[in-house]
């Protein structure tokens, strides 16, 4: 096997050289594991080393077992960061010191990590999915000529296994591909009983037994000394050391002191003091380089005996008094003080204490989501605590249905306006300074192309920038190898295109591909003085990769435009026909500029390409122009609108902006209908005002579009308006200016954007709020419900509640009174349906004669129209006419009409006449179209449910094709749930399409116990979107999710 060798260092007399430990942040936290030298292992790192390198067949496991305290996450640490040639590394350290590095989820989610570092791809977070993950890159390890490690140390100190839950050796992965596995831990426990009995790690030959090290045995006698001394000290040392076990880590001096309500000089000495080698620091998980060190308990065994000394009541009272001091700073709504440990330890603590509740409240706490924002620089933090939030309401006994809407909520937003963000705002931060904002910006971007685009930006900015080595740890950072490549790339690229030619040359990374650094040669051998174009062509057409050798082209072909454009003429000439005629207008462009007019119109006449030769005589012609808006307003009635979009109007603008007559341009915005091209001419608008020295007016043009918006492409376009309005301003020196447009377009992204999902369900509240008469809460409701087609469903929905439970005079005086038979047509079958269980014949009778009255009436000129109303004349005459009137009807639109609309016509009735027992009709209808034999299934088994004929109906569905046989189900289901609801449940999931699964789940769940019930419904939102059981919640869940509209309004309205 082969693989990286690095001088790591030396262990005895033996020099250990580095295979590849899997590259993830989780390196920092193993190095402060190990020792500084690592003294009297010899013999069992070369064990370590022959189990690893091993030909096949060999054990795929080993487990090294031994007493407390006798070094084995020193020795297992240092075998980690010097592994043998060609072996790949995964570790996780079990540790009950470190707040939730104990748990299985921790171990998924740092493994994941370091596994997709080895694959290339995003991390998989689903604990489901480990064994095939490490199976994968076992083979891909192997296709490497390189062997997968898994090392896991500390399993006894797993505390899912101790309090009866799913346990980390249940995870461990079995051997294939030649993976291998060392676990490590005590003698006792033995394996967790949740680990399947076939499982490797059962293997009574594994295990190896680790005598104790001269060196951790002397340490322990130190650090168990100074922890008694501690145990009997004074009451601020005891409390010191009770906070820190208590909080399991992750408190600062400063944190300390204020818990124990003592000044941070009294903690300081304490953690400074002789004791201090019973704790250990590490940096803030945020802001490193600024925020204070972190500290925690030096072993797992000091974790324990400390617990133990204190007791369950002592560390109870620590831990209540944390609660408060959490409560403090929640009530102050999180301010900018408010310490890190609040912001991510407390949340895990929180978590492992089990109180999903207090979990959910603080994931949907608004404040304290800004304010991690503030402190982690970006949304990962929130959406992760979210995400856990979430599945914690998930895979709860009872799930809290209004709090898991509530962070959905959270969570959808989140999402959404994180793909508002820019592409080229995280550099514009860093030029300005902000760079670790920037690079957390850049990293929590979710879409890949915009993430791809802006980690680009922000490396070629930081390395322009003078800042070479925060590149290339930002390109160190990078799991997605390509990505990686093109990173460490774009740092010589950056500074050639700066003209800082030898600095470039001094930055090429031995670690990149070929490809990319053969497109780097092509530049440096373009760039130069003396252009040596046929080497640029050579390295550039070698590129095997077809996109990156077209996009190299193109860029030597632009490096060579400005003072070598016959040599850029060379470059175009070749490339493909439509990155060729790009250049060569680039070309002609630059002829134009150096006076050779002639030739520049020579060179674009031979491209052929139309659309540009017309732009560029409109530029021309429109330049020269007394009145260029009147030649815009001759042309427009001649040309397309297309044309006029993707022609004339960029030619106006190159004409106003070239000849400084920028007091034309916003009467030509207003005059433009594609709403890109707008885009596009505004910001090239405003990027002209800067250069003129018209800042305000820059500003005052970009505030007056709507940042509200509830089109996502508008909100983008406004987004990427004030980014450029920053870039124009940092281009001109103006910081100040460029600081405030950027901060603009950073708060515009956080606004909330519209969820369409969302907006149904506020939808579907609004006739509660209209029947409960709160006034208040349907003002809040009112603006977030979009005033458009959709509003017409309020008017439906209060007719029907009418229909179905207020006073029938006024119900009918209502739905009599409606103008739009399509509105009209709901609200009046349900009122049949009652009228009849009622038994008042007459007023049935007089609502008959006004559906014959509506038949009558001329019928509308437009088709949609016509369609509609002949659809809902249809269902009322089936909900109260006679026979022979409705087959009449029927007849008469079936001859006028096509198939589809006279499917349309009829759909809605036949539910009605099956709940009038007039089978005969029905039938009838359907037997006028064949091709309505599907829809005509679906109404029978309706009825069939109706009636109680669940056999029959069941056997329907069994007959029915594939694939309608989904949509019966959804009808036939809910009544099943009524008599066996298990099989009702297990039924559905087999539906296909999640959405329509959902929405199964929620009528099965409306039929069935209180605590069944919640988790159907939680199940439902786990497929598909909380929006889907809005319409099964209960009284008291629409009263608690009003007060999410209320939350929903604030957030939706928040800085306006």
């Amino acid at each position: 096997m082969t693989g990286s060798v690095v001088q790591v260092g030396h262990v005895d007399s033996i020099t250990y050289t580095g295979g590849a430990p899997a590259r993830s942040r989780y390196l920092e936290w193993v190095r402060q594991v190990a020792p500084r030298q690592l003294v009297g292992r010899a013999g069992e790192l070369a064990e370590l080393a022959r189990f690893c390198t091993a030909p096949d067949p060999a054990p795929g496991y080993v487990w090294w077992r031994a007493a407390p305290w006798a070094g084995k996450s020193a020795l297992m640490a240092t075998f980690v960061l010097a592994p043998p040639a060609g072996v790949r590394m995964v570790s996780f350290f079990v540790t009950a010191r470190s707040l939730g590095d104990d748990r299985r989820e921790a171990f998924v989610d740092v493994v994941q990590e370091q596994l997709a570092e080895i694959l290339g791809t995003a991390k998989d977070r689903d604990a489901r999915n480990l064994n095939a993950v490490f199976a994968e890159a076992a083979e891909q390890c192997l296709e490497r000529g390189e062997r997968l490690v898994l090392l896991v140390d500390g399993l006894d100190e797993d505390q899912g296994a101790s309090t009866g839950g799913h346990s980390i050796a249940a995870l461990l992965p079995l051997p294939a591909h030649g993976l291998r596995v060392i676990v490590s831990s005590r003698f006792n426990p033995g394996v967790p009983s949740d680990v399947r009995a076939d499982h490797p790690v059962r293997a009574a030959d594994i295990e190896r037994a680790l005598a104790p090290a001269p060196a951790a045995v002397t340490a322990r006698d130190d650090m168990e000394r100074e922890l008694d001394a501690l145990l009997r000290g004074s009451a601020g040392e005891r409390d010191l050391l009770g906070f820190l076990v208590a909080a399991r880590g992750g408190l600062t001096s400063s944190d300390l002191a204020e818990l124990t309500q003592r000044r941070e000089r009294e903690a300081e000495r304490v953690l400074n003091s002789v004791a201090s080698r019973s704790f250990t620091r590490r940096p803030a998980h945020w802001r490193a380089g600024e925020a204070p060190e972190i500290f925690l308990l030096a072993h797992e065994t000091l974790q324990r005996e400390a617990a133990d000394a204190l007791g369950p009541d002592e560390l109870a009272g620590y831990r209540e008094a944390i609660d408060r001091w959490a409560g403090g700073y929640r009530d102050a709504g999180w301010p900018a003080d408010t310490p890190q440990f609040l912001l991510r330890g407390y949340f895990r603590l929180v978590r492992e204490r089990g109180d999903v509740a207090a979990l959910a409240d603080l994931a949907g706490d608004q404040a304290r989501q800004e304010r991690l924002l503030d402190v982690s620089g970006g949304e990962v933090a929130a959406m992760e605590d979210l995400d856990a939030a979430r599945a914690a309401l998930l895979d709860s006994a009872e799930p809290d249905l209004i709090r898991l809407i509530t962070v959905d909520t959270y969570r959808d937003n989140f999402r959404q306006r994180n793909q508002n963000t820019p592409m080229m705002l995280p550099a514009v931060w860093a030029a300005l300074g902000r760079t670790d904002h920037a690079v957390a910006l850049a990293q929590s971007m979710i879409e890949s192309v915009s993430r791809r685009g802006a980690l680009l930006e922000l490396t070629g900015t930081l390395a322009r920038g003078g800042e070479i080595d925060r590149a290339r740890r930002l390109a160190e950072e990078e799991h997605e190898p390509d990505l990686r490549d093109a990173l460490l790339a774009e740092i010589p690229v950056a500074l050639l295109r700066d003209g800082r030619l030898a600095e470039a040359a001094g930055q090429l990374d031995e670690r990149l591909s070929v490809s990319r650094r053969k497109r780097i040669d092509a530049f440096l051998v373009a760039a130069g003085p003396e252009p040596d174009v046929d080497r640029a062509l050579l390295l550039a057409q070698d590129i095997p990769e077809d996109e990156l050798r077209t996009a190299t082209l193109s860029a030597v072909g632009a490096l060579l435009v400005p003072g070598h454009p016959d040599l850029a003429l060379r470059v175009a000439a070749a490339m493909a026909d439509s990155h060729r005629v790009s250049l060569v207008f680039d070309v002609a462009r630059q002829l134009r500029r150096d006076g050779e007019t002639v030739r520049a119109q020579e060179l674009m006449q031979e491209t052929g390409d139309s659309d540009r030769l017309f732009r560029a005589s409109l530029t021309e012609e429109l330049t020269v122009a007394a009145e260029p808006l009147e030649v815009v307003q001759r042309l427009s009635s001649e040309l397309g609108e297309d044309v006029r979009d993707r022609v004339l109007f960029p030619a106006v603008m190159d004409a106003l902006t070239a000849s400084g007559r920028l007091e034309a341009i916003p009467a030509l915005l207003d005059s433009m209908t594609g709403t890109y091209q707008q885009n596009e001419a505004t910001i090239r608008f405003i990027t002209a005002l800067v250069a003129e020295g018209q800042t305000e007016r820059a500003f005052e043009y970009a505030e007056q579009f709507d940042p509200g918006h509830p089109s996502r492409l508008f909100r983008f376009n406004v987004l990427r308006l004030w980014t450029a309005l920053a870039e124009a301003l940092l281009t001109h020196g103006d910081q100040a200016g460029a600081y405030r447009a950027a901060h603009q377009a950073e708060r515009l992204a956080r606004r909330p954007a519209g969820d369409y999902r969302a907006v149904d369900a506020i939808t579907a509240l609004a006739g509660t709020v209209v029947a409960a008469g709160d006034i208040r809460r349907a003002e809040l409701l009112a603006p977030l419900v979009p005033l458009d087609e959709g509003a017409r469903g309020h008017i439906q929905e209060l007719a029907g509640l009418l229909a179905a439970e207020g006073d029938l005079r006024v119900t009918e005086k209502l739905v009599r009174g409606l103008e739009r038979l399509s509105i009209k047509a709901r609200p009046l079958v349900v009122l049949a349906r009652r009228l009849r269980r009622a038994g008042d014949r007459a007023a049935l009778e007089g609502l008959a004669g006004h559906v014959r009255s509506l038949a009558e009436r001329p019928e509308s000129d437009r088709e949609f129209e016509r369609r509609s109303d002949r659809a809902a004349l249809m269902t009322m005459l089936c909900a109260v006419g006679e026979p022979a009137e409705i087959i009449e009807l029927a007849a008469r639109y079936r001859t006028g009409d096509d198939e589809l609309n006279f499917e349309d016509a009829i759909a809605d009735g036949l539910p009605e006449l099956a709940a009038r027992g007039e089978a005969a009709v029905a039938l009838e209808l359907v037997g006028m179209l064949p091709r309505f034999a599907a829809r005509g299934q679906l109404v029978l088994v309706s009825g069939l449910v109706e009636a109680g004929h669940l056999q029959q109906a069941e056997a329907v569905v069994g007959n029915a094709a594939d694939g309608h046989r989904d949509r019966l189900l959804e009808v036939f289901l809910p009544e099943l749930a009524r008599h066996d609801p298990a099989r009702a449940a297990d039924q559905a999931r087999g539906i296909e399409f999640a959405p329509e699964r959902a929405r199964v789940l929620v009528k099965i769940a409306a039929k069935l116990a209180p605590d069944e019930r919640k988790r159907i419904l939680a199940e439902a939102v786990r497929i598909d979107h909380w929006a889907a059981i809005v319409p099964a919640l209960d009284a008291g869940e629409l009263a608690g999710l009003l007060n999410v509209a209320d939350r929903l309004g604030a957030l939706r309205h928040q800085d306006e």
